[in-house]
């Protein structure tokens, strides 16, 4: 049988509630770009154990795009732990 029920779309930056850390890994392709992935380490929440998240990956063309890349979704990961101040 097919599911046609219209369901939401994922979000563009996952929330990542348990983040122990973000690991970012970059390796050169041979087409001269650059292959980035960024991993989460997170907590799970049933089983004392930790469980990686895939977050982004991507073949950039720069370095300056895997810095971009990298920034984009870090900010987002981060901006949930990082305390305010008043």
């Amino acid at each position: 049988m097919l599911d046609t029920d219209a369901r939401a779309a994922a979000p563009a930056f996952p929330k990542i509630p348990n983040l122990e850390f973000l690991r970012v890994q970059l390796s050169p392709a041979l087409d001269g770009h650059i292959f980035v992935a960024l991993t989460a380490t997170v907590v799970d929440d049933q089983e004392p154990e930790l469980l990686d998240q895939e977050i982004a990956f991507n073949n950039v063309a720069t370095i300056d795009d895997a810095i971009a890349l990298i920034g984009q979704h870090a900010r987002f990961i981060f901006s949930a732990h990082i305390r305010k101040e008043n």
